[in-house]
């Protein structure tokens, strides 16, 4: 009646603990390079006031990072998306 299975679901969780952690390591070592090792000890002494709030700003910061970069890709592949349309 029983499995060799029993701590299938123990190993499971304990690895998805372990990748979200690793992606939360790099998450901040990428914020860090980012905005800087000063900035990331002010986001982190934030924490006291509202954790909750410090993905939530991270993500803003990367996105505010990040848009100009894609919107220029994008820009320049329309462009160039027109221009080859143009000459057939």
């Amino acid at each position: 009646m029983t499995d060799q299975r029993e701590g299938r679901l123990r190993t499971l969780v304990a690895a998805l603990v372990y990748r979200a952690q690793a992606l939360t390591v790099f998450g901040y070592m990428g914020v860090a390079s980012i905005i800087g090792v000063e900035a990331l000890v002010v986001v982190l002494g934030f924490t006291t006031v509202l954790p909750i709030a410090i993905p939530l700003l991270l993500i803003v910061v990367d996105v505010g990072y990040f848009f100009p970069e894609r919107l220029r890709a994008l820009w320049a592949g329309l462009r160039a998306k027109l221009s080859r349309g143009e000459s057939n």
